[in-house]
């Protein structure tokens, strides 16, 4: 607050050595403004002061008032033109608001031992209550904190104050305060421990998971991926914070929804495959009533039908299989096989056509 003021008084000074040197009209008609804004200024710092200390004395009154009276003359000589009146209200308004503010110091630096004694009455009820919290964050966390040494400093504190020993009560406050504070801390520590026990076994029960996750992102050829899995997976039994172990689950997530990205394609692979074998087996069937007694074309339709169950026994296996596969083993697979399916069914075909 002071500093504040200082500002403004410093401003005053340099205001008013100036204001008599400049005797252009207009440039005195802005300067009254200044002086006003000045005034106006000063006036709200110090009655916020004023506004936020309890007990003061009369003369912060008595001062204040003069200067807020002749804040009012000074407004009035601005509007009127006055520039001498203006300047020697600004000047009384000043130094009222500076005996305003040595008052306001005067008054703070006076405190009485009763103010003292309600200060610390305050701490201590505020004692109180942080250590019932931590007592009860204690108990919730199943410690065997001792609270016997900070209970013995609470009641030592109360028992000076009603002696009237402020001395000894600021004394004992501060070891109060250096107590709670290293309760706090050690309360923390067991939390976080607490914490990470609790990660560690979300991480175990989740382990199995991960290592699915891994075998799924090998079947589809995603060694990287499963790679990195595996060192997230490293990572995630070594953590020793909270922090570490989430980092690696987002890690892990990103991961499995690249997986699941790919299953998602291999499975769209299945269904084309399988779009392609259901008209192939009709038009085996088809060309089976045309037989008639072609040994040829038999035997070339029945390893078109043989072929036919196998691809579609390989589909419903790669379909309930738990890795699924990739693309590039579907086309070298029932991939093949659906085109040798083709290749012989074309070939009973011809046969037929020939021998009919």
């Amino acid at each position: 607050m002071m500093n504040k003021l200082l500002v403004f008084f410093s401003l005053f000074l340099i205001v008013s050595m100036g204001f008599v040197t400049i005797p252009n009209i207009i440039h005195a008609d802005s300067q009254l403004d200044i002086l006003v804004k000045i005034i106006q200024n000063t006036k709200e710092h110090i009655k916020n002061d004023v506004d936020r200390l309890g007990n003061i004395s009369q003369k912060v009154y008595d001062f204040y008032d003069e200067g807020s009276r002749e804040t009012v003359l000074l407004t009035q000589a601005v509007e009127n033109g006055d520039t001498e009146s203006a300047k020697q209200h600004f000047i009384s308004a000043m130094i009222a608001f500076k005996r305003t503010s040595l008052a306001i110091s005067e008054n703070e630096s006076q405190e009485t031992p009763q103010v003292v004694t309600s200060v610390h009455s305050q701490t201590i009820k505020k004692y109180e209550n942080n250590i019932k919290k931590l007592k009860l964050i204690s108990a919730k966390l199943n410690t065997d904190v001792d609270f016997e040494q900070i209970d013995q400093l609470l009641a030592l504190a109360k028992a000076n104050i009603a002696k009237g020993s402020i001395e000894q009560t600021k004394e004992v406050l501060s070891k109060i305060s250096s107590e709670g504070k290293q309760i706090q801390k050690l309360l923390y520590e067991i939390s976080e421990q607490n914490r990470i026990h609790k990660a560690k076994q979300f991480v175990q029960k989740h382990a199995e998971r991960i290592n699915s996750l891994i075998l799924q992102a090998k079947t589809f050829g995603l060694e990287k991926t499963a790679n990195d899995l595996q060192q997230s997976h490293l990572q995630l039994l070594q953590a020793n914070t909270t922090s570490q172990i989430k980092y690696q689950f987002k890690i892990i997530i990103i991961h499995q929804q690249k997986v699941e990205q790919v299953k998602e394609i291999s499975q769209a692979g299945l269904l084309r495959l399988q779009s392609l074998l259901v008209p192939l087996e009709k038009k085996a069937q088809s060309l089976a009533g045309d037989l008639k007694e072609n040994s040829a074309a038999d035997h070339f339709l029945k390893k078109a039908f043989n072929l036919i169950e196998e691809a579609k026994q390989d589909i419903k296996d790669l379909e309930n299989a738990p890795g699924g596969t990739n693309a590039k083993y579907l086309d070298l697979t029932i991939g093949k096989k659906i085109q040798t399916i083709k290749d012989l069914l074309l070939k009973v075909e011809k046969l037929i056509y020939i021998s009919s």
